[in-house]
């Protein structure tokens, strides 16, 4: 503690002869304290939404995702397969292979992303825990099943899955050409049974549809084909060092992605709109600031009388700018700490009950997700900080 301090603190606390001065003063600290606590809440909100996005892209995204170059499918090499699972840092290994197919049930029908998966996709898959009806297994008493989402299961009415009729699933022939005269000809058609319903986010929950791989192989006439390679990785695992690994093993064909990558534009997009939204409340509090530097310009006119006495002690410009400067600060810290006690607690409120609920339905949440990160609570301290200091140390340069 030094001088300038307390006197800079007894300006702060003392009665003012001029009530104008004492009202901007309490905005400003208002100002400070509002866009503390909308930054964090904002930041909070994005990396929840952030999150919420990664856990639902988890249960559909592998941890590595390999796939053909240029085409749709390749050929299964088991002398590949058994590399990349023979790796330490991986725990499971997959075959997918997917394509859009009209699935017809009753007289319903509706188009789907149909998605063959292996044995190790059905024993390893998050789906498990996300089954509206049913359970996630590809046959039912050996005979081929299927796993809707839950979008795709209304638009073809099915509501019971104890229910014994098949759904029939059509596509184009690889070869030939379409016969006008005999068009069912040209399209291979085979049935399933369901056997169990998802439902995740609406977006999936309407486009996908899981059955064996062995019969979307038959299906699309692509025996020992694939469309991709499924790499669940050992937790703590380094993903680019292991992405670079595949793709050594996997040749220029083939290419490696992280989850990252698989979804890169939609990452980029929503960090994107969080570096906006900040940018906007930043502008804000440097609007706010001004209040600050509106009082501290009206603080100096009224203590003109006590900078001339600061003077005629010997006091430096330099010490009474300082003085002042102070002031401003402890008006910036006091609206942060603030700012900061209500973001947290408004956070913390929500986190755990939920009180501000998502419009709409079909959703994985029903109140806005938020996340408080170490990283975002230092960057909004150190973004007020500064401008609160730059707008002091504006208003008291021109001290003499």
């Amino acid at each position: 503690m030094n001088l300038p301090f307390f006197i800079a603190l007894r300006y702060l606390q003392s009665k003012r002869s001029l009530n104008i001065i004492n009202m901007v003063s309490y905005i400003s600290l208002i100002g400070a304290v509002c866009g503390t606590a909308a930054l964090l809440i904002v930041l909070s909100v994005f990396n929840g939404f952030e999150n919420l996005t990664e856990s639902i892209y988890s249960i559909f995204d592998p941890e590595l995702k390999v796939t053909p170059r240029t085409g749709k499918t390749f050929v299964i090499d088991s002398t590949v397969i058994a590399k990349i699972t023979a790796l330490p840092e991986v725990d499971n290994v997959s075959l997918t292979l997917d394509e859009n197919v009209l699935l017809k049930y009753k007289n319903q029908q509706t188009i789907a992303l149909m998605k063959g998966v292996d044995e190790n996709y059905e024993t390893n898959t998050l789906l498990s825990g996300s089954m509206n009806d049913g359970n996630f297994s590809m046959y039912r008493n050996s005979y081929p099943a299927a796993v809707f989402g839950y979008g795709i299961a209304a638009r073809l009415g099915l509501f019971s899955l104890r229910m014994e009729e098949p759904v029939y699933v059509n596509v184009p022939k690889r070869e030939g050409k379409v016969s006008l005269s005999n068009p069912a000809a040209s399209i291979n058609t085979m049935s399933l049974l369901p056997s169990g319903i998802f439902e995740v986010e609406k977006s999936f929950d309407d486009a996908y549809t899981f059955a064996p791989i062995e019969f979307v192989q038959h299906l699309l006439d692509r025996e020992s084909q694939a469309s991709a390679i499924e790499i669940k990785l050992k937790p703590g695992t380094d993903h680019n060092s292991t992405r670079r690994t595949v793709a050594g093993i996997t040749g220029a064909d083939l290419q490696v992605k992280t989850r990252y990558q698989q979804n890169e534009a939609l990452y980029r997009m929503m960090r994107s709109e969080k570096l906006i939204v900040y940018a906007i409340l930043i502008l804000i509090v440097v609007i706010l600031s001004f209040n600050i530097s509106g009082s501290l310009s009206m603080l100096i006119t009224e203590k003109k009388d006590d900078i001339a006495t600061l003077k005629s002690m010997g006091a430096s410009g330099k010490l009474v700018r300082r003085i002042f400067l102070l002031t401003g600060l402890l008006i910036s810290f006091a609206g942060i700490a603030a700012g900061i006690f209500i973001g947290l607690s408004i956070c913390l409120l929500q986190q755990h009950f939920g009180l501000l609920k998502l419009p709409g339905s079909n959703l994985l949440v029903d109140a806005y997700p938020v996340k408080v990160l170490f990283t975002d609570l230092i960057l909004v301290i150190v973004s007020v900080a500064v401008i609160g200091y730059l707008a002091s140390a504006v208003s008291v340069h021109k001290i003499d």
